[in-house]
């Protein structure tokens, strides 16, 4: 086990957010420049993706590389993964851009009754291999955790080892957008359902100081439901919530960077959320360094 002893062993959780994930290159920026030594890292869905590339790579101008070969490439256009963001000012659009919008949800919304999902696993399968090398998780520079959730038996997965594509593919199978990756006798699907930041699992693998950083939007309080569906999901963003809360008390130090309410599935101002996490991270050092030092000096004098 990792950070056995006096020794302070620091752990960085990357929580899940879809295209928010963005923002985690910022914090990871950030943390290199400011030389704070990042020795585990665990990440959910978005935040795996993140966390396994850096562990990986160890070194965020390759990290960065990668995403920029990715938006280069023909993957987002192919893959039609704007499908699932509304227009912008959604109020304001006219007549015929409404129309076609809601004609994209009615065909979303077949496929998921005809489907188990409404992507291929080839979706995933294409980024990932411009993302990550297809090596073992084992041998990653930075030890690597990615969090995920057997369907069948409802428990949470910690994967640290084997194919990293595939335990990341697997911690971002968003349920009903991506399918199930079989895993042995499991069936996983993304990390976000139990442990939308990572910080526990970080912990159990040794970590004694925690850096959690959460790009969820955070609960809205101003809302118009208008029926069944949305309530149902209404009443699921609370249980997430709150559960996401509980397991952030286990942070020393926890970096949100506000991105608004941008859609999971946007991923066109990549930039904006990068400078927006660098921002959120710079304003969280001196907290960090402060706490790290604290931690330190007891761990010295124990």
């Amino acid at each position: 086990m990792f950070g056995i002893g006096k020794k302070v062993t620091v752990g960085l959780a990357l929580g899940g957010g879809g295209a928010k994930g963005f923002a985690h290159l910022g914090v990871l920026r950030v943390l290199e420049a400011n030389k704070i030594p990042i020795q585990i890292i665990t990440g959910t869905s978005a935040g795996s993706i993140a966390g396994a590339m850096y562990a990986q790579l160890g070194n965020i101008d390759a990290v960065e590389k990668r995403m920029k070969d990715l938006g280069e490439s023909n993957f987002f256009k192919k893959s039609k993964l704007d499908l699932m963001v509304p227009p912008k000012e959604w109020e304001r659009q006219k007549l015929i851009q409404r129309i076609t919008y809601f004609v994209k949800q009615q065909f979303i919304l077949s496929r998921s009754f005809t489907r188990i999902s409404f992507f291929g696993s080839e979706v995933l399968e294409e980024a990932f291999s411009i993302l990550l090398d297809d090596t073992d998780i084992r041998d990653t520079k930075i030890p690597f955790g990615a969090v995920t959730v057997d369907y069948l038996s409802g428990e949470r997965v910690l994967l640290t080892e084997g194919s990293i594509r595939k335990a990341v593919a697997a911690s971002c199978t968003i349920p009903g957008i991506f399918p199930p990756v079989s895993w042995d006798a499991m069936k996983l699907i993304d990390g976000g359902v139990i442990s939308l930041v990572p910080v526990v699992e970080a912990k159990e693998m040794g970590a004694n100081f925690l850096i959690g950083v959460d790009v969820a939007p955070g609960i809205k309080e101003e809302l118009d439901i208008q029926n069944a569906l949305e309530l149902m999901f209404r009443a699921d963003e609370i249980t997430g919530y709150h559960l996401n809360e509980w397991h952030l008390k286990e942070a020393d130090v926890i970096i949100h960077p506000d991105l608004g309410r941008i859609n999971w599935a946007d991923f066109k101002n990549g930039d904006t959320m990068i400078r927006i996490g660098m921002e959120t991270a710079e304003e969280k050092m001196f907290e960090l360094r402060k706490k790290l030092k604290r931690k330190r000096l007891h761990h010295r004098l124990i």
